[in-house]
């Protein structure tokens, strides 16, 4: 079971850049076929001071890019984003305790789980403001 006194909180959620570059004036009624590659790193903060809280940071970095589904290797745009999610663990929470915790893939599929859709929501609105139709995007890891 999980101890409380050791659950994290999201404090916040911050797209950090986005860039995409549609070489296409027009992708309607084009099939195109859609390559997402996300790279995430988590990192554990201790605070300076003993009276400061513990945090922990998911750090998620989107590549993609659209192709036709004919012709795979002629990319059609280029998309690049990064997010980062910062989550608090409570005051009392022991430092060793934190630690520990936070090296079980467990936990850490925890952290990333909450982040991740955020990420992929933003990243498929984005898409969509470019004139793609990415409904079928998965939002979950």
């Amino acid at each position: 079971m999980d101890a409380p006194n050791l659950r994290p909180r999201l404090m916040s959620f911050r797209v950090l850049s986005f860039r995409a570059e549609n070489k296409l004036p027009n992708v309607i009624q084009s099939e195109i076929g859609f390559e997402m590659t996300p790279t995430i790193n988590l990192g554990l903060a201790l605070p300076a001071r003993p009276d400061g809280q513990i945090r922990g940071m998911v750090n998620i970095q989107m590549a993609g890019r659209a192709a036709p589904h004919n012709s795979p290797d002629e990319p059609l745009a280029d998309f690049s984003a990064s997010y980062e999610a910062l989550f608090v663990y409570p005051k009392d929470a022991p430092e060793a305790d934190v630690s520990a915790r936070f090296e079980s893939e467990t936990h850490q599929y925890m952290l990333v789980a909450q982040a991740f859709p955020l990420a992929s929501s933003h990243f498929q609105r984005e898409l969509m403001a470019m004139g793609f139709a990415v409904g079928n995007l998965p939002l979950g890891i």
